[in-house]
């Protein structure tokens, strides 16, 4: 088993070894849940177009694959991804939810860049290449996604405007959508941010990425995406949804408040395995 746990790497490695080759290197975490066999062709597909997208930028991209669930074919598919060398599959054996497994594995990456983006993969490869090109090129800490097209019902974007509308009056963002599970993050944001202050590892957790930024003074940028899920229905009740998401934005608010930012340590998860070694 020794051999099949992930070892942590250092995003301060990674500047140097890049600026030597003149190539810049970007990450692609994906949280995967119960995506069954379908994930095998749709992030083939995904990664295939995006390096071909970037390869004229020399810039070299990486996918990140990871679950805290057990289900045997969506780990199958996972699997057979990192055996080909399309992706890196990492396993957590404990339950830490979307955001717990976003934040857990950045500490197993390495990158000038970090994209986070869900399962699904509601936004094509160039938008995604188009995205890391102007993060790059204007030096942003975080670039974030702003849905203008979403293929959801008449409840759940109006309960998506409720939030959004909610989160700004109480963080000033100045940001419209804190909810797309699309973002980039530079080397830097990842480690204070993402690594040293994210503590929802719930629904919220995309809320919680912004307000930290904004607090750390981080550089942010947005851009406008057109969003089309793959999934056809959420697996999260509606009712469900909505109390997680104000319970969490309730303590968030209230960590913010407090008169010195708390240290935050990265939850235990158990074991790390790397699905590429079994």
């Amino acid at each position: 088993m020794a051999n099949r746990v992930v070892q942590p790497r250092q995003f301060s490695n990674v500047s140097h070894e890049t600026e030597q080759k003149g190539q810049l290197r970007v990450v692609l975490i994906v949280p995967v849940a119960r995506e069954g066999g379908q994930l095998y062709g749709r992030i083939r597909r995904f990664r295939d177009e995006l390096a071909s997208s970037l390869k004229p930028f020399d810039i070299h991209i990486d996918v990140v694959l990871v679950t805290d669930v057990f289900h045997r074919p969506t780990l199958e598919a996972m699997m057979a991804l990192a055996k080909e060398g399309v992706a890196r599959a990492i396993f957590l054996t404990r339950r830490v939810g979307k955001g717990g497994s976003v934040k857990n594995a950045a500490i197993y990456t390495c990158g000038d860049y970090l994209v986070l983006l869900d399962a699904d993969t509601p936004v094509p490869p160039r938008v995604v290449a188009n995205a890391i090109l102007l993060a790059s090129r204007k030096g942003l800490d975080l670039l974030i996604a702003t849905r203008i097209h979403r293929t959801h019902s008449t409840l759940r974007k109006t309960l998506s405007t409720a939030y959004n509308l909610l989160a700004s009056a109480l963080f000033k963002t100045g940001v419209r959508d804190h909810q797309a599970g699309f973002k980039i993050l530079s080397k830097k944001a990842a480690k204070i941010v993402l690594v040293g202050r994210v503590r929802t590892d719930g629904l919220a957790y995309d809320t919680e990425v912004i307000v930290w930024a904004k607090k750390h003074g981080l550089k942010l940028g947005t851009i406008e995406v057109a969003w089309i899920e793959q999934r056809e229905k959420s697996t999260i009740s509606t009712a469900r949804a909505v109390l997680t998401m104000l319970a969490a934005i309730a303590a968030l608010r209230l960590l913010t408040l407090a008169s010195k930012h708390a240290a935050l340590r990265r939850v235990p998860v158990g074991t790390a395995i790397d699905l590429g070694q079994l």
